[in-house]
């Protein structure tokens, strides 16, 4: 089981199988990725910034949403890819 997988299905509220993010992440290039990431991320910061009568969580839904409509790929697909493009890593933290 991928953890990062089933946290991404449950933040998009989607239960695409595994098999299916592989197949839709293997879909584009890292460079492509890179590419697609980079104007989600300017996106997403921009329309959180802006949209003020939204809760942010529900103006982001709505970002991963259009960039995976637009690559062809799910929303969960969309925000594996940027979360691996932001390099970040879901860990549970050290117990004081």
């Amino acid at each position: 089981m991928n953890m990062q997988y089933e946290i991404a299905k449950m933040v998009t509220n989607n239960q695409i199988p595994d098999e299916e993010i592989d197949k839709e992440l293997a879909l584009l290039s890292q460079e492509e990725w890179n590419e697609q990431c980079a104007l989600l991320d300017k996106m997403m910061k921009e329309h959180v910034e802006s949209c003020k009568d939204k809760p942010a969580d529900e103006v982001m839904l709505q970002d991963l949403s259009y960039a995976g409509a637009a690559n062809n790929v799910s929303e969960t697909t969309m925000w594996i890819a940027y979360l691996k493009w932001m390099d970040v890593e879901y860990t549970v933290p050290d117990k004081m």
